[in-house]
Order: C-alpha cells, then structure tokens, then sequence
C-alpha cells in the first residue's frame, strides 16, 4: 500500500500572521472510492443552523499531496469533516475530494494511528451517515471548506 499523506493547510487569523495551521489525513485506500451523496452537506449545513455543537465554515488554504496516490485524481475543491463523539470522547476526521463525474469522495482519515486496514468503505460511510442521522451522539461537528 502506498502511503499518501494529505496535509490541508487552514488560512491564519490576521493576529496570527504567518502562522497556518495544519492537519495531516492518511490516504483512505479501497478498491472502490467511498462517494458521499451530494445532500449529505446540504443537510449537514441545516444542521449547523439548528444545533449549537455543529459549525460550518470556510477556512482551508490548500491541500498538498506528500507521496505517489495510486489513482491520480483532478479534485475541484477539499472539504474536511471533524468530529468528536460524546461518549468516548474519540476525534475522527474525514477529508474529501470533489471530482468530476464521481461527486464528493473521501480520500483521507484522521487521525491515522488507527489501523488503516480494519476501515472499510460501509464502516466509514457507516459512521458519516452517524453524523448526520444522530448529530447529538458528538459533543462536536465542524464542516470546513475552501
């Protein structure tokens, strides 16, 4: 397996000049792309509206690509998804793609210490429809774009 990491750089606060964060997603490799339904962030956007512990916001600089991906994708924009569950207190993060013809996909987990090979495409789109379906089982939800 080729490991690709995904480093998404979020844009400063003008207080914080030259001082960019990061978040480093590990390349999510299956046989076939975990594709999101395009109402998935229209309805995590209502969300956000409605409950206070979910955000959506703009704030994503750039994505640099480290390594050699095994499908060499054209991404129009990044979105990233981070959240935190209420009962554990366990933090997971999804990176997704937008491409041509195949929709949002996503293409990087964190955070990745996790074992890589356990995650199949049900189990995250499994947990993505959570975030959705059951927003108050996280303490936390943030929705953030280019």
């Amino acid at each position: 397996m080729n490991s690709v990491i995904y480093k998404v750089i979020f844009r400063a606060l003008e207080q914080f000049e030259n001082k960019n964060l990061t978040l480093s997603f590990r390349n999510l490799e299956l046989e076939k792309p975990v594709s999101l339904p395009a109402k998935f962030f229209l309805e995590l956007k209502k969300t956000s509206e409605k409950i206070n512990h979910v955000i959506n916001f703009q704030n994503i600089e750039e994505v640099l690509i480290i390594g050699n991906p095994s499908v060499d994708y054209s991404y129009n924009y990044y979105l990233v998804i981070l959240c935190t569950s209420k009962s554990d207190g366990k933090k997971t993060g999804y990176l997704i793609g937008n491409v041509k013809n195949l929709g949002d996909i996503i293409i990087g987990v964190w955070p990745f210490n996790k074992h890589l090979k356990e995650l199949t495409g049900d189990k995250v789109l499994d947990s993505c429809n959570d975030i959705i379906e059951n927003p108050d089982k996280f303490s936390s939800i943030c929705l953030i774009s280019q």
